[in-house]
């Protein structure tokens, strides 16, 4: 049993050493860095992950006013003047992910306290 789950290994190293991909979750990782929050808005950086079968990202502000919708290639991005829902300091934020034929792979939705 223990040799056969070492062989199973050691195919997985040499499938991912010979095609030079690595097979990680989409937006697994997201993390979000808030900035000049002065109660009224903030300015609000996310990261995630890289994915190399992700080609475009969109990112957005729901709670945004006006909302706020961009697009990137990068692995990052920074979003100014994030504003919160009324009466709170709670924004909500996402991050969709597109392949080569613009097709979503992985959405995720970030809802980030601003007094962070």
């Amino acid at each position: 049993m223990k040799s056969l789950a070492l062989l199973a290994l050691l195919v997985l190293v040499i499938g991912v050493i010979s095609t030079n991909e690595a097979f990680a979750e989409p937006l697994d990782t997201v993390r979000t860095s808030v900035s000049n929050y002065n109660g009224d808005s903030a300015t609000v950086e996310i990261t995630w992950n890289h994915d190399s079968s992700a080609k475009n990202y969109k990112i957005g502000c729901v709670s945004c006013t006006p909302n706020v919708v961009k697009f990137t290639t990068d692995d990052s991005i920074t979003i100014n003047n994030v504003t919160p829902f009324p009466n709170g300091s709670y924004a909500l934020l996402y991050v969709i992910s597109y392949d080569s034929q613009n097709n979503i792979i992985t959405a995720k939705q970030l809802v980030v306290n601003l007094r962070q």
